[in-house]
């Protein structure tokens, strides 16, 4: 098997396959995981957990993870030209690679020659490898952030990390193992598990992907407990680069349903017809229901005639102002999230505002769209756990 292996690697029988990692707020594709495979000239089609072990065991993981690193990043580089918008490719690195002095000058190496942009690679390490030598992990995870490149924990949950260590990890993706999303509709202690991982990965400010969602239910009810982004069968298995680029092709976004139809509209107030069109360009992938208003009265009346979780406000407004208006749609509608956003800023007024607890954010004009799309994202998150409290 070992001498075998070694051939596979000199004479190109490994294959890449691509699954896409699924937003759960817009259904739209992310990124990708990269995962190997190896086409044995008499055996078929090898799994990863068949030959890793081995490739581990006698030093050939080197090689084979050079090899998977570079494979994907011309692909990144392919995706980048032809897809632009395609985000990511997450690559699984062994502790054996991690630990070599060399990694992060291999990466920096393989991005040169491929000429890719950093972020669009990410370096997925177990839980248990990083803890296997902390030290090293932790110096090697800072050469890759300095290089530009993402870095994701995967598994996580499974092994024996120390919560004091996470924050100095420095990483931008925690991803909660299949073991705890298989079973996450049944299982209360799954759920509890994973609800917990959400929940300190965002007051860390790290983004949550769950993997191996197989069902509409499990997706439905991950998006409920907040989590960003989804991996499974649900959207795709793993597939060779002809059949990932036939089914990006034909992918429409994945529509995921929610019970509270407030945890998915969004109202636009302003008064000046051109913002109230460019806001809804910026959010016209983030599948939410959009409502406008030209001022506080019309804007009251959507409210009392629709179920809203995020209301954004322009501050000058003929007639009712928007601090004004907050301040009523406060009193009659205390669950919605208020975020003011205008060009003219009364600090005295804001403060005030904010003091009192009647917005959320403040937010200047122009606004920067990456910026507007999470802080309403932010918003979502604290709305629904508004609304989950009110469950128990």
């Amino acid at each position: 098997m070992e001498a075998d292996l070694r051939r596979a690697i000199k004479e190109n029988e490994l294959r890449l396959f691509y699954q896409p990692q699924i937003d759960l707020v817009n259904g739209q594709i992310v990124g990708f995981e990269a995962l190997v495979r190896w086409q044995h000239p008499s055996r078929g089609m090898i799994p990863p957990s068949s030959f890793i072990p081995l490739a581990e065991e006698c030093g050939l993981i080197v090689p084979l993870g050079e090899w998977v690193l570079k494979t994907a990043c011309y692909q990144i580089k392919t995706w980048s030209l032809s897809r632009p918008a395609f985000g990511q490719i997450a690559v699984n690195v062994s502790a054996v690679q991690l630990g070599r002095g060399n990694f992060a000058a291999m990466v920096k190496t393989i991005i040169n020659e491929t000429g890719i942009q950093p972020e669009n690679l990410e370096i997925e390490i177990t839980e248990s490898s990083v803890m296997s030598n902390l030290t090293s992990a932790i110096e090697s995870l800072s050469e890759l952030k300095a290089l530009g490149v993402r870095l994701s924990i995967d598994d996580f949950g499974t092994g024996y990390s120390s919560l004091a260590y996470l924050q100095q990890l420095a990483v931008h993706k925690l991803k909660i193992d299949i073991s705890f999303v298989r079973k996450i509709l049944v299982n209360s202690g799954d759920a509890s598990i994973v609800q917990a991982v959400i929940a300190l990965g965002h007051s860390l400010g790290l983004e949550i992907i769950a993997e191996g969602v197989e069902e509409l239910a499990q997706a439905k009810y991950l998006r409920f407990l907040q989590c960003d982004v989804m991996q499974g069968f649900l959207v795709s298995k793993p597939l060779p680069v002809d059949e990932i680029e036939a089914f990006l092709n034909s992918y429409e976004p994945l529509s995921i349903p929610v019970d509270d139809e407030g945890s998915r509209t969004v109202l636009f107030v302003d008064d000046e017809p051109n913002v109230l069109s460019a806001l809804m360009r910026s959010l016209r992938r983030e599948n939410y229901r959009i409502l406008t208003a030209g001022n506080g009265e019309t804007a009251l009346q959507l409210l009392a005639e629709n179920q809203v979780g995020v209301i954004i406000c322009d501050q000058r407004m003929p007639g009712m102002n928007g601090i004004e208006f907050l301040a009523r749609a406060r009193v009659i509608h205390p669950s919605v999230v208020r975020i003011v956003l205008s060009g003219y800023s009364n600090v005295d007024s804001i403060a005030e505002s904010i003091n009192r607890s009647e917005i959320y954010r403040f937010l200047t004009k122009p606004w920067d769209d990456a910026e507007l799309k999470e802080v309403i994202r932010e918003a979502f998150r604290y709305y629904e756990t508004l609304q989950s409290k009110k469950l128990y």
